[in-house]
């Protein structure tokens, strides 16, 4: 540790033997013996806090309830920071709730369960429009998605005229179609015709191969499965998440209580950063990544599991989890009729101090030898 600057403006460092040497000596040479006790209980105590790691040194491990839903491949780094360890490692005991339905989500919200949510953004700003004050603090990746046509459609201006399948109306996937086309240059309300259908892309692919539609978004798990029943030739990829920029939508947002934030800041910190060891963890051993795909969404076949890792693991999922901004905005977008949401802007729910202080401190450094640029 660094001492006080001596005449040349050089640091210089205590060793823990003199500073316990020195103190004692002080004890035994100046003190009366009735005080020695307390001044060498004092000593113990400056050499354990001044010498002794954060946290071995810590107070008593929080404890902290994270509500998470649903069950998909970008929530890879929560499970492996429980399973690995890292949390604890972290000072932190980590309890997760897992839901299975968007109802018990948005009761879990509305029920105040969790200090910790890990869900798409969309629910998450409903629960802030209702009055929960919560805030975003990382993203661990998103749904990957592909723009997909029928095989004669070969580039996407041949797509005017056409019907293109989408989410309700004003949903998060309605949204996300209408972004798509627009980056391809096409106007959404006048050069196709949109086609509601359900929130699950699956229902829309099936659709296409049906000839119901002639173009529709799809994630790539999907597709794997198209892949795996030789139906691949039955549609054309014409965008995905790379060409559109786009990278919203089914993502794995984690919010924070503002309260925990404010008064227990050092807790968020040390959630995030057992998040970010988990992402470097995955992608130096992919063991733990085929285990955790194992465990939590019960994927055994090893094709898919290589497909899972290449596309997650080595893609969707950031190295350096930043708070998705576009994803809040998108999330305001839909439910701005909230009281909660009143006068908001997605700049207002958002904080990605904690990852710019983990980066200032060189956390990225260690985990990675050639660490990647962020973009927030």
């Amino acid at each position: 540790m660094l001492g006080y600057t001596v005449d040349d403006a050089q640091p210089f460092v205590v060793s823990p033997s003199t500073a316990l040497r020195t103190g004692l000596s002080r004890v035994v040479h100046e003190e009366d013996a009735s005080s020695i006790l307390c001044n060498l209980s004092f000593y113990v105590f400056l050499f354990l806090y001044v010498f002794i790691s954060g946290p071995t040194f810590a107070a008593e491990v929080q404890n902290l309830t994270v509500v998470s839903y649903p069950a998909r491949p970008a929530k890879l780094p929560l499970w492996l920071a429980q399973d690995a360890g890292l949390f604890e490692k972290n000072g932190l005991k980590v309890s997760l709730k897992e839901l299975n339905s968007s109802e018990e989500l948005i009761q879990s919200i509305q029920n105040r369960e969790g200090q910790i949510y890990a869900a798409t953004a969309n629910w998450l700003i409903s629960g802030i429009g209702d009055g929960f004050d919560l805030v975003f603090v990382a993203n661990t990746g998103y749904s990957v998605l592909k723009l997909v046509a029928r095989p004669d459609i070969r580039r996407p201006e041949e797509l005017r005229g056409k019907k293109v399948g989408t989410g309700e109306a004003n949903s998060s996937q309605d949204r996300i179609t209408r972004q798509a086309l627009q980056r391809l240059g096409l106007n959404p309300d006048r050069d196709v015709t949109l086609v509601p259908f359900g929130s699950r892309s699956v229902q829309r692919l099936n659709a296409l191969l049906k000839g119901e539609i002639d173009a529709t978004t799809s994630n790539e798990d999907n597709l794997f499965d198209l892949e795996r029943r030789g139906e691949l030739s039955k549609v054309r990829v014409l965008a995905d998440n790379e060409s559109l920029k786009l990278f919203i939508g089914a993502g794995v947002d984690f919010t924070v209580t503002r309260d925990l934030l404010t008064n227990s800041r050092n807790v968020v910190k040390g959630f995030v950063q057992a998040l970010c060891e988990a992402i470097a963890l995955a992608r130096d051993d992919r063991s733990w990544a085929d285990r955790i795909y194992g465990r939590y969404l019960n994927v055994k076949d090893p094709a898919l599991l290589d497909f899972m890792y290449r596309t997650y693991v080595e893609g969707a999922i950031p190295q350096r989890p930043f708070p998705k901004t576009e994803n809040v905005a998108l999330g305001i977008d839909e439910f701005a009729a909230k009281p909660g949401l009143k006068n908001k802007k997605a700049g207002d729910l958002v904080d990605g101090s904690i990852m710019r202080e983990l980066e200032s401190e060189g956390v990225f450094q260690r985990l990675y030898r050639k660490p990647r640029e962020h973009v927030e």
